[in-house]
């Protein structure tokens, strides 16, 4: 027969579960705290509100009423500017990243073989990223201005004729990308010399005793350690392409006749110009899908490859 303590034991309550923290746990909690504060508010608040918006015909002024649902996504799929504007912004991804990383990589390693003068291009190289995208658009329109800009008077030294750069719907988006990576290319070069800086010099030291030149040196040891570093670069330039908005809004604002819009560009039209804050939403929101999927697939793909 069981006694009433072997009962009352039997019959007691489950004893919950509590999540114990140790103290490292708990100080990077309240050290990251603050920054995911940060972030919710100023990131991921906007983009819940972005979605909201874009499910309402809204003007920006009063209250969300007319709502109209999916609405401006099925005008969106319609929409011959927008997708004009997503192959431009295709264009400049295939660009930065046929360019950028290949001239990057090449110059970043001809600055650490220790030239005479190098310390000098370094700093030659990364000086544009010291400017803002505007005061950069700003002069390179001087630049491509048509009657007395710079390239124009290069061309009539040559015994070429002006050309409308800027004006011309078949230039313009190529002025562009040419300004995007004058502008961005020193930042990738000093990446890629902290990356090559990071290599032991013991692979090297190894890879000479072993009959190898400069070239293979560069093939087998230098490149393969680069992967991470380009893969995160490729990344940031990929993002970067998809939301640029500065540098084209103030050297053409998408012109001429939408030859050189950008998703962000017709964005910020509908938005604030038009004053169809639902429809920019709408767009805005989509950009973000398309920047966050093709970063993601791009890590992913990455990364079995190397795996495999």
């Amino acid at each position: 027969m069981a006694t009433i303590t072997q009962v009352l034991k039997d019959h007691s309550p489950t004893p919950r579960f509590r999540l114990r923290l140790s103290e490292p746990q708990k100080t990077a909690i309240a050290f990251l705290a603050p920054a995911l504060l940060i972030f919710s508010i100023f990131v991921l608040w906007p983009i819940v509100k972005s979605v909201r918006y874009s499910l309402y015909d809204w003007n920006g002024v009063g209250p969300l009423s007319d709502f109209i649902g999916l609405n401006n996504y099925e005008d969106l799929l319609h929409d011959k500017v927008f997708w004009k504007a997503l192959k431009n912004n295709c264009i400049v991804v295939i660009w930065s990243l046929g360019t950028q990383i290949p001239l990057g990589v090449g110059l970043a390693l001809l600055l650490t073989r220790g030239l005479k003068g190098s310390s000098f291009f370094r700093t030659l190289y990364f000086a544009p990223m010291v400017l803002s995208e505007v005061i950069v658009g700003v002069i390179w329109r001087w630049i491509y201005q048509p009657f007395f800009g710079m390239a124009n008077a290069a061309l009539v030294e040559l015994g070429l004729d002006k050309q409308g750069w800027l004006g011309d719907e078949k230039l313009v988006l190529l002025c562009i990308l040419v300004v995007a990576t004058w502008r961005y290319l020193g930042f990738y070069i000093v990446i890629f010399i902290a990356a090559i800086q990071g290599i032991p010099d013991e692979y090297y030291e190894a890879a000479s005793i072993d009959g190898a030149n400069a070239f293979q040196r560069h093939r087998y040891i230098t490149i393969p350690q680069l992967i991470p570093t380009i893969r995160v670069a490729s990344v940031l330039m990929i993002v970067g392409a998809l939301k640029s908005f500065d540098l084209v809004w103030v050297l053409s604002q998408g012109g001429p006749s939408h030859a050189s819009e950008l998703v962000a560009t017709y964005m910020f039209k509908e938005a604030f110009s038009s004053n169809n804050w639902g429809y920019g939403s709408t767009i805005a929101f989509t950009l973000f899908l398309i920047a966050f999927v093709l970063a993601i697939t791009f890590i992913f793909f990455t990364r079995q490859k190397k795996d495999v």
